[in-house]
């Protein structure tokens, strides 16, 4: 991950553990993404902590975020969501699961290799994501069809498929480089961000 830089956008939602029933919390959204959203690979962490969103506040953040990054409106671009309470994190699956949203859940908002990925994915999915992952976090399509012994264009289908799910982030490349494939999970956050 030396060769590509991720902007890293963090927002933190709220100090303690107070309910979050704010009325209007699209302000988080304008607030989450920059109004220029021309700009390199991004992954955006919303950080709950220990703040409990009502239903309503949660379907509304989750929902707007998700569908904005599912249309391209942000580019390369991954969706965390970190909080400390387990009900929150189910939550947060299920809205993914049922709006069909690529969102990383984790308890952590700097320890992103442990979110788990939510939302409509495979086994297969979930195998090459684990693949990637393990392999450093990026790859092109050549070195993941060394890796799983196919051809280079299975692996390229399996890389493409979940870039375009918005799991993966693509970095093109010129011929005969290959394009770079990047699980965002793979970026090291220093505690300071």
């Amino acid at each position: 991950m030396n060769q590509v830089r991720f902007d890293i956008r963090f927002v933190p939602a709220g100090t303690g553990a107070a309910v979050w029933g704010d009325p209007d919390a699209n302000r988080l959204v304008h607030r989450f993404m920059p109004q220029d959203r021309h700009h390199g690979p991004m992954i955006g962490i919303l950080h709950l902590g220990a703040v409990r969103p009502t239903p309503a506040v949660l379907r509304e953040v989750i929902v707007g975020i998700g569908e904005d990054v599912r249309a391209g409106r942000y580019g390369e671009f991954t969706f965390v969501v970190s909080t400390e309470d387990d009900a929150t994190r189910s939550v947060v699956k299920d809205i993914a699961s049922a709006q069909n949203l690529a969102i990383f859940v984790s308890s952590s908002p700097t320890l992103l290799e442990t979110a788990e990925p939510m939302g409509a994915l495979t086994a297969k999915d979930r195998e090459t994501l684990t693949l990637v992952l393990n392999a450093g976090g990026t790859v092109t399509a050549a070195q993941f069809a060394d890796q799983l012994d196919v051809e280079q264009t299975t692996a390229g289908n399996r890389l493409v498929a979940l870039h375009n799910k918005g799991y993966l982030q693509r970095l093109e490349r010129p011929h005969p480089s290959g394009d770079l494939f990047m699980d965002p999970r793979s970026v090291r956050l220093g505690l300071d961000q």
